[in-house]
């Protein structure tokens, strides 16, 4: 695990093939669709960890997992005493694994293959605080089909590419009951 600045953050990112214009992530493709994950209204606090690592692998196989970037691209917006914790629980994560950087020079945080959980975890944070963040997963096989955009707005985006995917992910979520069942 280490952090990476904005800059380096959208060259990789570019280089995986996104859209990233300043703070926003796309996909180039015409057939990309999104699907939202409401976060507030858990009944049980377990929900929202078991829901991070839900949507750190949603169709892939964890053992699969190749790397992952997770961007931070906005804090600030809630009480400075909360998010203190979270920036506090963030960093010091982090420097366990050698990065002593803050999230303000390094918003950006690199997973190697075998950091799954450890990339869950942190994708946790924002979910948690209401920080706008990014998290792109990759996997042994296959190409970038999804990532998950999260809003101090309280929800996430999964962003797919395909239609297929979109299919995949949708009845994956109904079948765990985060968003409602598609009626056919």
């Amino acid at each position: 695990m280490i952090g990476i600045t904005n800059d380096e953050a959208k060259t990789a990112l570019s280089s995986m093939g996104l859209r990233c214009a300043e703070t926003q992530l796309s996909f180039p493709d015409s057939t990309r669709s999104t699907i939202q994950v409401a976060l507030r209204g858990m009944q049980e606090p377990h929900q929202l960890v078991y829901l991070a690592r839900l949507l750190a692998h949603l169709t892939y196989d964890e053992i699969h997992f190749s790397s992952a970037r997770l961007w931070i691209t906005t804090w600030g917006v809630w009480d400075q005493l909360e998010e203190a914790i979270a920036f506090k629980t963030f960093e010091n994560f982090r420097r366990c694994y050698g990065e002593n950087r803050s999230i303000e020079a390094a918003p950006a945080t690199y997973f190697r293959h075998d950091q799954f959980v450890e990339s869950a975890c942190c994708l946790l944070q924002p979910m948690l605080v209401g920080w706008d963040a990014y998290y792109v997963p990759t996997w042994a096989y296959g190409h970038l089909d999804y990532f998950i955009a999260v809003s101090h707005d309280g929800f996430a985006d999964i962003e797919v590419r395909t239609p297929d995917m979109h299919e995949q992910v949708t009845k994956l979520l109904s079948d765990h009951e985060w968003i409602k069942p598609l009626i056919r």
